[in-house]
């Protein structure tokens, strides 16, 4: 099966390095692994994976397919968001089944979601009146929202087409969690700092890349992608000598790993449905809610949209923690101190001490004041 994926990409344009393979251990996750006898010059020698530009799945990509902007226009909401049209042209593309010039990357997805949105019954019963568990209840209404408002599109592009694929709210749910879980950020790792040249995906940022997303998730990664000025992602490692072994397929293997980023156990379990052990970046989300009238509530909203604070605070596990480091930041003690005043008079400057505030709104003599001119 990985070996029928391995050609295809090949052929589609993809380059991959002799020495690896990607191998579902007896006793462990699908992954990609290199032999013991590689040295680490070898392995700095060239990409050990290329991804050319016209296999980057972006929004641009996916906003060339008629049916996925036919979709999008449906939305009533808000404009169709980059994990929105790439979850349609999943979608889609899965429904089209050999038609689709994608189909070997689709087989090779995970037929089942995961990670939270895919969560059965007593798992949400477990999570019930946490942040994670509201968190994943709004986003399946979110997405139930949105698919009442394409699903009869959907059916109309099946009957003038004559795709056989479901097209199903399930789908359509599976299509987010891939995304969810598998695409990245090109602008997080791009090769060139060059501000003056654009961006080679243009504002694409989230993308889903072929065989890229068989890498798993490491603490102690040996292995890294870059963007290239010309659009392609390469996969690069240095010596994986120290990495642990493994035998799999006849012989002794090294896995290839990325580092997923630093992530509180809650976003772990919600993007991918599984807690790495030992997570040093543990910490708990708190969301704050501003106190207060109703008019001294949308006051404290706009102040907050101004600022640019979001009213989630991160709590850090304490065992986490370095000596002297504290548990808040400046921004969540602003946050904070904003939400609980009970008026935002000039009290608000001296609760928060010597935090500038660039548009702050005051209350003088009973009217609310929003102009730093007349203050």
């Amino acid at each position: 099966m990985m070996g029928d994926f391995t050609l295809a990409f090949s052929a589609a344009g993809g380059t991959v390095n002799r020495y690896i393979q990607i191998v579902a251990p007896p006793q462990g996750e699908r992954g990609v692994f290199v032999g013991k006898d590689i040295t680490g010059a070898e392995l700095a020698a060239e990409p050990l994976v290329r991804v050319p530009a016209s296999l980057v799945i972006t929004a641009a990509v996916a906003g060339c397919s008629d049916i996925v902007t036919q979709c999008c226009a449906e939305l009533s909401d808000s404009p169709a968001s980059d994990t929105v049209l790439l979850a349609l042209f999943l979608l889609t593309e899965k429904a089209r089944g050999a038609e689709s010039q994608w189909q070997w990357y689709l087989d090779a997805l995970p037929r089942a979601g995961v990670n939270a949105l895919h969560f059965d019954e007593r798992d949400m019963n477990a999570l019930t009146g946490t942040p994670l568990g509201r968190a994943v209840e709004a986003k399946l209404r979110q997405l139930r929202r949105q698919y009442s408002c394409f699903m009869a599109t959907l059916e109309r592009w099946k009957q003038s087409t004559g795709v056989d694929g479901l097209v199903s709210f399930e789908v359509y749910k599976w299509a987010h969690a891939i995304v969810l879980s598998r695409a990245i950020s090109l602008h997080s790792f791009a090769e060139t700092s060059d501000s003056s040249r654009p961006p080679p995906h243009g504002d694409c940022d989230r993308a889903l890349l072929p065989y890229l997303d068989m890498f798993n998730h490491s603490s102690h990664p040996n292995a890294f992608w870059t963007v290239s000025s010309d659009g392609s992602v390469c996969v690069c490692a240095s010596s994986c000598s120290s990495s642990p072994r493994t035998y799999a397929a006849g012989q002794e293997l090294t896995e290839l790993c990325f580092s997923y980023g630093h992530k509180p156990n809650t976003e772990w379990l919600y993007e991918y449905g599984f807690l790495p052990p030992d997570n040093s970046h543990d910490a708990w989300p708190y969301f704050v809610e501003p106190l207060g009238s109703p008019e001294l509530v949308e006051i404290k909203l706009m102040w907050l949209q101004e600022l640019g604070l979001p009213p989630r605070i991160m709590l850090p596990d304490p065992a986490t923690l370095h000596d002297g480091q504290s548990c808040i930041d400046s921004a969540a003690l602003l946050l904070l101190c904003l939400a609980a005043l009970d008026d935002t008079s000039d009290q608000f400057s001296q609760t928060v001490g010597q935090i500038e505030l660039s548009s702050p709104y005051f209350s003088i003599g009973g009217s609310v004041v929003d102009d730093d001119e007349k203050l």
